[in-house]
C-alpha cells in the first residue's frame, strides 16, 4: 500500500513490497491521459457530424496509428484497472497463497477481456473475427 507523505501524495512502498505494480500504475494512468484524449478528439471531434459507419470505421483502421492508438487504449485500460483492482483487493490480509491465486485470476481476467476486445476490432483489421464463440 503507498504510504502518505507529509503533503498526503502517495510515495512509492518500500524496495520489495510492491514498487512496479505502483509504478506501472502511474505510467499507465499517463498513457490513459494521452490515448484517452487523443482517441475522443478522433472519435468525436475530428470529423464532427459524420455518420459513424462501418466502412468508415474500417477504412480509418486501415491506418497503423489509429489500430495502435485503439488496442494501446484497451491493453492500457485493462491493465490499469485490474492493476488498481489488486491494489485494492491487497489492502486485505490474504495470505500470500491467496494473494497469488487473486494476481493469477486478474492477470486471467485481463488476458480474457484484451482477447475479447481484439475479437471486437477483427472484423474492421481482418473482415473476420479471431474466435469463434
Amino acid at each position: 500500500m503507498a504510504q502518505a507523505d507529509e503533503t498526503g501524495a502517495g510515495s512509492p512502498p518500500p524496495q520489495g513490497q510492491g514498487l512496479w505494480p505502483w509504478l506501472l500504475q502511474r505510467v499507465s494512468a499517463v498513457l490513459l491521459l494521452f490515448l484517452v484524449l487523443g482517441h475522443l478528439w478522433i472519435e468525436h471531434f475530428l470529423h464532427l457530424g459524420a455518420r459513424i459507419t462501418f466502412a468508415a470505421v474500417a477504412a480509418r483502421l486501415l491506418h497503423a496509428f489509429y489500430v495502435v492508438v485503439d488496442v494501446g487504449l484497451l491493453v492500457v485500460v485493462v491493465y490499469h484497472g485490474l492493476n488498481g483492482l489488486g491494489t485494492v483487493l491487497f489492502d486485505l490480509p490474504w495470505t500470500p497463497a491467496a494473494q497469488r491465486r487473486i494476481t493469477a485470476g486478474l492477470w486471467v481476467l485481463g488476458v480474457l477481456t484484451v482477447a475479447f476486445g481484439l475479437d471486437v476490432l477483427s472484423p474492421f483489421l481482418w473482415g473476420h473475427p479471431l474466435f469463434r464463440f
